[in-house]
């Protein structure tokens, strides 16, 4: 759970159908993209860009997302500019999963095509974000470098805690740390981690989850929350979020095969395809 590689989907991605939330998603986001409307009818939805961003010489009104809603998570594809000198490519539809809270679309994106890069995260994280939620308050590096490293030294003291099965000592260590530098998305996991040793599993989701809206490339997100999805029984979503953590590289076939808390995927196709993919 907690160290964990994890981030995956690519080509092998299935849109899952499903009940959806009453979640606010139409609107307009900026995106490495450029600025894009979503729009949907609470099932299926699209995005078209508006305004085009400097990363990618798309047009505006062609589309640039297309994805179906389960849950709080949409799955589907981004279109995405390539470039590189082996990439034979300008453009490509990428599978992607993203998770819709707090007026941001945060999650990954899987580029196929090899010896191509796209404009986005380490490890394949985007994120699209309400223009008004975009603004952050100013912070002088040096004070931010000092409470990074303050709330680094939480974390090592929680994660020695967490080593020893004392799982409320380490999630006052980390909870304390998401207080010192909120942008430190292995504090929010490690509370996630805590929960999920109690077997509090809705506790431990929704700390993944604020690990992954703080920064989409944290891979490790994206793994522990299939393995709380497959724990709940909800397949689907344990699919979606297990494969993008495999295919970005946040999980190998052995690793996958190997926990327990993925049995009750065991059986699935998708599960099988996946881990195939892998080796």
């Amino acid at each position: 759970m907690l160290a964990r590689p994890s981030a995956i989907l690519g080509s092998l991605l299935v849109l899952w159908g499903g009940p959806a939330l009453a979640l606010d998603i139409n609107g307009e986001y900026d995106s490495p993209l450029g600025r894009v409307r979503v729009e949907g009818d609470g099932a299926a939805f699209r995005g078209v860009l508006v305004a085009p961003g400097r990363a990618c010489r798309f047009r505006p009104g062609e589309e640039v997302l297309r994805a179906t809603l389960l849950d709080d998570s949409l799955a589907g594809e981004v279109r995405v500019c390539l470039a590189g000198k082996a990439c034979r490519e300008t453009e490509a539809w990428s599978s992607a999963v993203l998770l819709a809270a707090g007026g941001r679309l945060t999650g990954a994106v899987h580029v196929a095509r090899k010896g191509c890069r796209a404009p986005l995260g380490k490890r394949g994280g985007i994120a699209f974000v309400r223009p008004e939620g975009a603004t952050q308050t100013a912070v002088a590096t040096g004070s931010a470098n000092a409470r990074r490293a303050d709330a680094r030294a939480l974390l090592r003291d929680g994660e020695a805690w967490l080593r020893e099965g004392n799982f409320e000592a380490a999630r006052r260590l980390f909870e304390r740390a998401v207080e010192v530098d909120p942008r430190v998305p292995e504090a929010y996991n490690g509370v996630g981690v805590t929960f999920r040793m109690r077997d509090d599993l809705a506790a431990a989701l929704g700390w993944y989850k604020r690990a992954l809206a703080v920064d989409p490339d944290f891979g490790d997100a994206y793994y522990n929350m299939a393995c709380v999805y497959a724990l709940e029984g909800r397949k689907d979503m344990a699919l979606r979020y297990l494969q993008i953590a495999a295919l970005n590289g946040y999980a190998t076939a052995d690793g996958i095969d190997a926990d327990p808390d993925l049995a009750p995927l065991r059986a699935e196709p998708g599960y099988r395809a996946l881990v195939r993919a892998k080796m």
